[in-house]
């Protein structure tokens, strides 16, 4: 008797403390046996698309093929250039060149995943290109190169012919003709000189003239409407420097225009404090805002092609060494690190 007693009690005891310390005893027990294991949730992040670039694509020469440096356009109008390895033929690698830029379904096609397009109309022929001792490379078109959509796609195309042209050592400008003759303005009002030279490629435009005015090339990164990024070449205008390396990468790290689509690498803040060229070597020193993305392999090798690329565009530079505030950067292979960096061969490759 006393057993069952003793039970009824601790069952009386166990009653009370469920009930007093639960609202709901039915909820609690089906919380217990429907309990889930916790989850710490993770604040949303934009998941942005893997891009490769072309600038660090590397592919070995095919047995008869050339390498050419050809001129597309993407979807904001800038011209891209792409090396390229095109099969040996019956055409001089000139008339090869240009007809890789001829606009095409294949050729569209082919390049679809790069996110860009050629910059010549369908259906244009070439009916002849010579090249003279002067350096002055003479190329006669059909007449449906006079078919561009407007004014900016001649502009365009004209530049695409003289920049592609030009990529060969042995031409120094280009005389365009149709039909064998000489044209001194397209239907859509462009003007195409006698001689047309390397100049203004993605020319921005002039908000403030000042003294001094001369014109740098720099080069910034861009993901394109395809799988890939690329390098742009950009024409800057800018005045007040008598030395034409430091403009230029003052130039670039002033950033591009705003809604262009390409990017800054640099960290905010970032500032030339000199640069040097001795004996083909640019030594370039940043103030120490440039390792603000120290550890970011991909930032920092937008940086450092960035710079490099820049620099390519003086014939007398061939390699780079950069500093932050005046020191080599130690234990990193980042930007800063005690290395000669060469001045890259192309741009950009798409195979």
């Amino acid at each position: 008797m006393n057993r069952k007693l003793a039970l009824l009690l601790a069952l009386l005891i166990c009653c009370t403390l469920v009930l007093t310390s639960c609202s709901n005893p039915l909820t609690s027990l089906w919380d217990f046996f429907n309990k889930k294991t916790d989850t710490v949730e993770e604040s949303p992040q934009q998941v942005q698309e893997e891009t490769q670039s072309m600038s660090e694509i590397s592919v070995s020469q095919p047995e008869d093929s050339r390498a050419a440096v050809l001129y597309y356009k993407d979807n904001e109008d800038f011209l891209i250039p792409v090396m390229r390895y095109m099969p040996k033929g019956d055409l001089g690698v000139a008339k090869t060149a240009i007809s890789a830029i001829i606009y095409s379904p294949e050729t569209a096609e082919d390049l679809k995943a790069a996110g860009l397009t050629p910059t010549l109309p369908m259906g244009t022929k070439i009916n002849g290109a010579v090249i003279r001792e002067n350096g002055l490379a003479i190329i006669d078109f059909s007449k449906e190169f006079l078919n561009f959509s407007s004014k900016k796609a001649e502009e365009l195309g004209i530049k695409a012919v003289t920049y592609t042209l030009t990529e060969f050592p042995n031409i120094k400008s280009v005389e365009i003709r149709v039909d064998g003759k000489k044209i001194e303005e397209m239907p859509k009002g462009t003007e195409v000189g006698p001689e047309l030279k390397r100049t203004e490629i993605n020319l921005q435009p002039v908000e403030k003239a000042g003294e001094k005015l001369s014109k740098v090339v720099v080069y910034y990164h861009k993901k394109g409407s395809g799988a890939y990024s690329y390098f742009v070449p950009l024409t800057k205008v800018v005045s007040g420097f008598e030395n034409s390396v430091e403009a230029a990468l003052s130039a670039l790290l002033e950033g591009p225009p705003e809604g262009s689509g390409l990017k800054n690498p640099f960290p905010e803040g970032t500032k030339l404090l000199d640069v040097q060229v001795n004996g083909g070597i640019a030594y370039v020193n940043f103030s120490e805002h440039v390792l603000a993305n120290q550890g970011n392999k991909a930032a920092e090798n937008a940086m450092k092609k960035a710079v490099t690329l820049t620099l390519k565009e003086f014939p007398a530079i061939s390699k780079v060494k950069i500093f932050v505030n005046g020191k080599i950067v130690e234990n990193t292979d980042g930007v800063g690190a005690d290395e000669y960096i060469s001045v890259p061969v192309f741009v950009n490759f798409y195979e």
